[in-house]
């Protein structure tokens, strides 16, 4: 019975870990690659595109283990045809063939910022819904770097000092176990295509678990665990605020194909045990750093030590030299 349930768990998670789910649901967003589609000569001798997917399923029937997804897996039953779309030939690669099947909704965009370790720019993909593009882009901002360098200091100065003494030590902490996990599993970003790097910053980087699921999950959640009661505010409108900041950085990562379903889900659970864990010690790690004699003298060592530990679990990458940074 135990062996039915973990054969049924490992299958779970290799399905939430399949690329094409995260393709479908940047399909269903109106996010749309402009892939390069390669002609090759069929047995009619008609040239058509090489591995389309679900044109050759149509045709040969059941699918073959040999038959192209784009990515490397053989066998793809399902994976839809991203580098062109019915209705919209503007997708070749070559440029628009006609200013009359230009629909003025769709927006041609490259990532915002290039590829912190190799430089890429990105692919060229279609935007068919701005309004799900430009607040998925503000939910992935929620969870990087830059906006946590403005959002604490801002609290610390302007709201409530305690608070974000206490948000920086549940980010951090967050932030290093969760890196430090991704450079020891190292599973590799979802697979390109079937999905649309709508962001590749990060690219570079290990993807298991989502950090940015981690972050966004822990900040707003202890965020409002500090506050209900010192703040007063009704606690569904908190916990309402807190679940929809978590919600929109979980969904914006697999939008922006960084992150897996599974990966996100496994940052979300891990976050919250990570936040079970420093919630009940977090008044007395607080006490201990403003007011032991000895506290600057074990933030250093502490620290330090953690940095030379993220060093060591991997090569050089910018999640190495990020580390130390957010220590």
């Amino acid at each position: 019975m135990a062996n039915y349930y973990v054969r049924k768990f490992i299958q779970m998670c290799n399905y939430l870990q399949d690329p094409r789910h995260v393709a479908r649901f940047q399909n269903v967003c109106g996010v749309k690659g402009t892939f390069p589609v390669k002609l090759v000569k069929t047995d009619s001798g008609d040239s058509e595109p090489d591995c389309p997917g679900l044109k050759k399923r149509v045709q040969q029937g059941a699918p073959r283990a040999d038959v192209c997804v784009g990515n490397g897996a053989p066998g793809d039953a399902t994976a839809p045809i991203f580098n062109r779309m019915q209705g919209d030939i503007s997708v070749r690669p070559d440029g628009p063939s006609s200013a009359a099947n230009v629909d003025p909704d769709i927006a041609r965009a490259k990532p915002l910022r290039k590829n912190s370790l190799t430089g890429d720019v990105g692919q060229e993909f279609l935007i068919h819904n701005k309004f799900l593009f430009y607040l998925f882009t503000f939910g992935t901002e929620l969870g990087n770097e830059m906006f946590f360098i403005v959002f604490f200091p801002f609290v610390f100065w302007n709201v409530d000092a305690l608070v974000s003494r206490r948000l920086i030590i549940v980010w951090a902490w967050n932030l290093f176990v969760g890196q430090s996990t991704k450079d020891m599993v190292r599973w590799s970003r979802p697979a390109s295509p079937p999905v649309v790097k709508v962001e590749v910053f990060y690219n570079s980087e290990y993807s298991m678990p989502s950090t940015h699921a981690m972050t966004g999950t822990a900040i707003p959640f202890c965020l409002f665990m500090l506050t209900y009661g010192r703040w007063q505010y009704p606690f569904l409108f908190g916990f309402c605020v807190a679940l929809s900041w978590s919600v929109l950085v979980c969904v914006s990562r697999v939008y922006m194909g960084m992150h897996s379903i599974l990966e996100v889900i496994t940052g979300f659970l891990y976050s919250l045990l990570i936040l079970a864990f420093f919630q009940p010690v977090l008044d007395k790690i607080d006490s201990f750093y403003m007011m032991d004699h000895f506290a600057p003298l074990v933030i250093i060592v502490s620290h330090v030590s953690l940095g030379l530990v993220a060093f060591s679990l991997d090569s050089w990458s910018t999640s190495s030299r990020r580390q130390p940074l957010r220590l």
